[in-house]
């Protein structure tokens, strides 16, 4: 729902969506729920130049080609690139 009308506004405006950010939508899903989003995402990923996927579930960690692991030391926090 908030993507149709993300699209719509968007396309009032004369533009079109990019980028698209899904921030800890996960979390509230079962096994079930986590593999229905994710062929979800990988059926609208053409119409996107981004999707940044943002989740806690180290489950999701080889679902996607290209993985951010973001973690807090003591020096501040610290990125790892795994493609």
């Amino acid at each position: 729902m908030r993507l149709a009308l993300a699209r719509l506004l968007a396309q009032r405006k004369g533009g079109q969506l990019q980028t698209l950010i899904v921030d800890e939508g996960f979390g509230s899903q079962d096994a079930e729920g986590c593999d229905r989003l994710v062929a979800a995402l990988n059926a609208i990923a053409e119409e996107f130049a981004c999707i940044l996927v943002v989740t806690h579930l180290p489950r999701l960690r080889d679902t996607f080609p290209t993985v951010l692991e973001v973690s807090k030391t003591a020096d501040g926090s610290r990125v790892v690139v795994h493609a």
